[in-house]
């Protein structure tokens, strides 16, 4: 067996300088990891293996100064280390990997870096700088062999916090200089005569807050200048100069008499004793935005008529009031750089965000934009004949991922998160290739997701931490556009479809309230009739490509069908039959009077029976694939079944307690964490905390007893199985695992034998953290598809190939 990876989710870390845009890929952190995205093809082709604690605070490429060199990475984390990574060419499981070759080990929390490619006796090196707090790092790494030195770990005088920090190479000098923004409104610069020994020359003094962003651009003159933002909402733009250059500008400025601010003058030495005399003025002062300036970002040179050029364009970003991406041009154009500096274009979504960006990229050919928000999103404009439209992006949760529920057609997968989000994956088939993308957001909640189960197709339920249980169903313009996004017949379930045409959350409101056409109509006369306008965020769109975030977020909401009340705290797990009609719930429990399983008739939206048995929170619950039974596992340490028979009085269905976990020498020592059947109805598996995964059959006289006991090499966290067909035409069971340290793992498993294969097959890339959910696609018999989700954010979906 083997596996391949069909689709990698994660939203971007909240943090600055957590995106890198180098040739055709980006490299973004993602949690504890670092993902790497093809705008081009629109997917994840990348990914970090395991090597962080904690999470990944920036990002940063580092290119060399010719075409056929190789491109390195530098990521710092809050695990008070930095790694150096070089991206494999092959895939491997579907995916490029990276390859860390060096380890920087700090004494805080890293939060920056930068880095350059340098001349070290004769041999490349590389120069990274990274910050923790007051304190800034200088390290060589050879990257051949991977070995490394820190040259020097310095803080600036009166000890400020490093808040920006760069590396600017200047030709008449052999080592670049270093410039670092502190919390003191300052920019101090430094520079070294020997490799890495860096000693500040000069201060930049004008901003009146912390200096958040610094980045640096080369004239293709061979002018260098220097932008930084600051938290005083400002961005400056600081020329630097070599002292002919210099003297040059005042006889020009004499001539033609203009007034400029005076400059700061260094005198640097190099190459020996040789001194250069370099020049800082202040260039531009750009006021546009209306608070904290994140990141500020140069355009890269482009080949123009076969010659590389450098264009006058300049990106930044506020993740505060205005929560706005402005690009910068001078008013003489980008490509002549004479004039005063205008604001040219003004890019963002309307509503949502409550915090704006915190990160923005040029892509290499300038034609289009990268952001990421507050909420983990990437987005991407595309300037299209001088007007900037929003493009197609990977993105997924930025919090902890605690459940993943297939469609029972496997169309689509959805996830919930602790981000307080549903979302919906499915493949976008294109012209060219299908990749899975998120396609809908059917619930934005105010409460941490907890649980999904689907309730046949377009319907689900979901719990969250509240004691209410929410349902929904997909509205006419949700299925028409996964329709005609993923190439799928939807026409039935539109004919089917009764809840309206969309769904809005009212202001105050926690309900997805329907939209039905008469609704949008109205709306429409009261603006045509310049009355106040009702207050109704959805608008029907017609998409053949997935939505972008503001879409995601305004236009593909499902409204909900119905509010279940019942149990005393909040929801922790819930299950469904296979046609969806009855719904099992359970809550957080301390006490036995609370750990009852609630059943629901889910046709009727009405309590049907409880169901009583465990002493502690029922953890998750499984309804076999025939219906007959209902498993649960507990916190107790116990697993019961419960099987299916008539209600009192021939009413409904019901299910009564059969069999439970008696004998303590059966009994799993620690709580059980997850379970799941096998096809047949006759078998079924638990997972648990003490290392072990127990399997469990069905006798003649309804008793269950363990035929196979499998030890783990760490607590199970997740479990799931499915039956396949082999080459041979025999069916086989596939059990799969997933373990607290982020490991999933697959094995045979032989009915007849009650005993697990020995080769054993370890999904890659695997989860950082703790594996929440696994859950194997229906219906796919040939080639099973196994989903995972994880408290690394991550929603993966891997084909495993017999």
């Amino acid at each position: 067996m083997k596996s391949s990876v069909k689709y990698l989710s994660s939203g971007v870390n909240q943090t600055p300088r957590c995106i890198d845009w180098c040739g055709d890929t980006v490299a973004y952190a993602a949690d504890t990891g670092i993902i790497l995205y093809n705008p081009k093809v629109s997917k994840v082709v990348g990914a970090s293996p395991k090597i962080h604690k904690n999470k990944v605070t920036s990002v940063r490429w580092i290119q060399p100064d010719s075409s056929t060199g190789q491109t390195f990475l530098v990521s710092t984390g809050a695990d008070s280390s930095g790694f150096v990574w070089t991206v494999g060419k092959e895939e491997v499981e579907g995916l490029r990997t990276l390859q860390y070759i060096a380890t920087l080990e700090h004494y805080e929390v890293a939060t920056m870096s930068d880095g350059l490619v340098i001349d070290v006796a004769g041999e490349e090196k590389l120069l990274i700088v990274t910050a923790a707090s007051e304190v800034v790092y200088c390290w060589i790494v050879c990257p051949v062999t991977g070995e490394k030195e820190c040259r020097k770990a310095f803080t600036i005088s009166n000890s400020p916090l490093i808040t920006s920090l760069a590396l600017m190479k200047v030709e008449e000098l052999h080592y670049p200089l270093l410039l670092c923004g502190g919390h003191d409104s300052k920019i101090y610069i430094f520079s070294c005569d020997n490799v890495a020994d860096y000693t500040q020359q000069a201060v930049l003094t004008g901003h009146e807050d912390w200096v958040t962003s610094l980045d640096v651009m080369r004239e293709d003159s061979g002018g260098l200048l220097l932008a930084s933002g600051s938290k005083d909402s400002s961005v400056r733009v600081w020329r630097f100069s070599v002292q002919k250059e210099a003297e040059a500008l005042e006889e020009e400025d004499k001539k033609n008499r203009v007034l400029k601010l005076r400059s700061v003058v260094m005198q640097i030495k190099h190459s020996g004793n040789k001194y250069l005399t370099m020049s800082v003025l202040l260039d531009s002062l750009l006021a546009g935005h209306e608070g904290l300036v994140s990141q500020v970002c140069w355009a890269r040179s482009i080949v123009k008529d076969g010659v590389q050029h450098q264009p006058y364009r300049l990106l930044s970003c506020s993740k505060t009031v205005d929560r706005a991406i402005i690009i910068w041009e001078p008013e003489e154009g980008a490509d002549k750089g004479g004039g005063i500096w205008v604001e040219v274009a003004r890019l963002g979504e309307v509503g949502g965000n409550m915090e704006g960006y915190f990160a923005c990229q040029f892509s290499p050919d300038c034609a289009q934009v990268l952001g990421c928000s507050y909420q983990g999103a990437l987005h991407m404009w595309e300037n299209q004949n001088n007007s900037w439209e929003p493009c197609v992006v990977v993105g997924g949760h930025f919090k902890e991922v605690t459940d993943i529920a297939w469609d029972p057609q496997g169309r689509y997968l959805l996830s919930t998160s602790k981000d307080q989000t549903t979302r919906l994956h499915a493949p976008w088939r294109n012209s060219e290739e299908t990749a899975w993308h998120e396609v809908g957001r059917p619930q934005v909640h105010g409460y941490d997701m907890a649980c999904i189960c689907s309730l046949g197709t377009f319907k689900f339920a979901s719990g969250a931490e509240e004691k209410v249980i929410r349902g929904f169903s997909a509205p006419a313009n949700s299925i028409r556009n996964f329709g005609q996004i993923t190439g799928d017949c939807v026409k039935g379930d539109i004919d089917k479809c009764d809840v309206g045409e969309g769904a809005s959350v009212p202001s105050l409101g926690l309900s997805n309230k329907s939209v039905m056409i008469s609704d949008l109509e109205e709306g429409q006369q009261i603006q045509e009739q310049g009355r106040e306008e009702i207050q109704a965020y959805f608008k029907p769109v017609s998409l053949t490509a997935p939505p972008t975030e503001d879409q995601l977020m305004q236009n593909t909401l499902w409204p909900e069908a119905a509010k279940l009340y019942g149990h005393g705290h909040d929801i922790i797990a819930l299950a469904a039959t296979s046609d969806g009609s009855i719904l099992a719930s359970s809550c957080r429990a301390a006490q036995e009077v609370d750990a009852n399983i609630i059943l629901w008739d889910a046709k009727k939206w009405q309590q049907a029976d409880v169901l009583l048995k465990h002493r502690l929170t029922v953890t998750q619950m499984e309804f076999s694939s025939d219906d007959n039974y209902l498993l649960s596992v507990s916190r107790d340490r116990t697993w019961a079944i419960f099987k299916r028979e008539p209600s009192e009085n021939n009413a409904g269905i019901t299910y009564k307690l059969s069999d439970s976990s008696k004998k303590k020498e059966t009994m799993h020592a620690r709580v059980i964490w997850s379970c799941a059947w096998l096809p047949d109805s006759k078998h079924f598996v638990t997972a648990s905390r003490d290392k072990t995964v127990a399997v469990w059959s069905r006798g003649d006289d309804e008793g269950w007893t363990r035929v196979s006991l499998l030890n783990e090499t760490d607590e199970v966290t997740a479990v799931a199985a499915t039956v396949v067909e082999s080459s041979e035409g025999k069916s086989q069971c596939l059990i799969a695992t997933g373990l607290v340290n982020g490991m999933i793992k697959i094995r045979c498993y032989s009915i007849e034998e009650s005993s697990f294969s020995t080769k054993v097959l370890q999904i890659s890339p695997q989860h950082h953290r703790t594996v929440k959910r696994l859950k194997f696609k229906p219906s796919a018999q040939t080639c099973p598809v196994l989903a995972s989700c994880g408290e690394d954010n991550r929603v993966q979906i891997y084909e495993i190939l017999l």
